[in-house]
Formats: structure tokens, C-alpha cells, sequence
């Protein structure tokens, strides 16, 4: 137990929410490395600690290459991508990436986001977690609301094509995109073709 905490020293400090997966491997591998023995008798002690320095050692030339060169970090690490411009979902960037706009979603409503007419830029960072940048207040406008994709029947979606019932900003789901449209008009084309009522804060 005090070995281990020792070698948790000599691995640094970093916030929870900040973990990237080279430093989730990080922690699987010692936990391999230390649960071993005490599980399997005929491991030896000696080796454990060979393996757990042996990752430490790897993990601190990691830590001290990404410190050193970025274009390193970029490439074991990833990079921050922007995901949401002027209130509008990046969709191209979201779908080479992990993230479900659902997750997204989920992570904005986290962040007390309403919708997306709140939201200047948001990067999809290293770690997973979602930096905001939000409107001036008097600068949000009407956008697509942070609802997770099976709750839109709440909000009475709309197909393309089909007839506007009543005047009023409407947002495409699939891409944020807010458009004001009169009654009597159609709902124009847009990626995945359905429209819902916009939201203002």
C-alpha cells in the first residue's frame, strides 16, 4: 500500500476530469501490476514492482514528450475540436469522433446549457469533457434546445417538406441550424429532415 502511493506521487498530479487515455491505460496497467500478487501466489513481489516501475518510467518520458512537443501530444493525445459555431453543431467534427450528440447534449445540460443559441463556440477537448464559450447575454438568440433525441416527440417535430402550422423560429435537430419560417411555407431540407421549435433563454 505505501509503495503504491509512492509511485502515485512520483506519477503527478492531474484532476479526475482531466484523465486522457494514455493516462486511463496508465492506471489499468498498475492496477494489473500491483493486484497480482496479492491474487496470485506464485507471482513474484519482485516482479510487480520491476512492472510498476517499469510503467512509471514509461509514464513520466510520456509526460515529459508532450511536454516538450506539442505535435507529439496532438498525436498521442488528440487534439480539441471544434464542435459548435455562432449556435450551430459542427456534425462532420462529431461524427469522427466518439461522442453521440446525445452525449454532447448531455454534457451541455450539465453545464446549465438550454440550447444551443446560448453558445458562441464549445471544443470537444483531449479528455472527453466539452469547453463553452457562451453568448453575452444580450447576444443569445433563439436555438435547438439540449433534448436527448427520444425526447422530441415533446416538442412536436416536424418533417422537411411538410407545411409550417405556425410562424416562429424553428431548428434543425441533426444540425442546430435556426431559421425564422412563416406559416404556410414548408420546412426546407436539412440533414436528417427534421425540425423542431426553437428555444430562447
Amino acid at each position: 500500500m505505501i509503495f503504491a502511493l509512492i509511485i502515485m506521487r512520483l506519477l503527478g498530479r492531474r484532476a479526475v476530469d482531466q484523465l486522457t487515455s494514455f493516462d486511463l491505460l496508465i492506471i489499468i496497467a498498475l492496477g494489473s501490476a500491483m493486484g497480482d500478487p496479492m491474487f496470485y501466489p506464485d507471482v513474484a513481489l519482485l516482479w510487480s514492482v520491476f512492472a510498476i516501475g517499469t510503467i512509471t518510467v514509461c509514464y513520466r518520458i510520456q509526460t515529459s514528450l508532450v511536454n516538450r512537443f506539442p505535435r507529439y501530444e496532438d498525436l498521442t493525445e488528440g487534439m480539441p475540436v471544434k464542435i459548435i459555431s455562432n449556435g450551430v453543431l459542427n456534425s462532420k467534427s462529431i461524427r469522427k469522433h466518439t461522442p453521440t450528440q446525445d452525449e454532447i447534449f448531455l454534457l451541455l445540460r450539465n453545464k446549465g446549457i438550454r440550447t444551443l443559441g446560448e453558445i458562441e463556440t464549445a471544443y470537444l477537448e483531449r479528455d472527453g469533457s466539452v469547453s463553452v464559450f457562451k453568448f453575452p447575454a444580450e447576444k443569445q438568440k433563439p436555438g435547438l434546445p439540449t433534448i436527448s433525441e427520444d425526447m422530441i416527440k415533446e416538442l412536436n417535430p416536424h418533417k422537411a417538406g411538410t407545411k409550417v402550422e405556425s410562424s416562429g423560429y424553428y431548428s434543425c435537430y441533426k444540425t442546430g441550424d435556426t431559421n425564422w419560417l412563416e406559416k404556410g411555407s414548408s420546412f426546407p431540407d436539412c440533414e436528417g429532415d427534421v425540425w423542431i421549435h426553437s428555444e430562447h433563454t
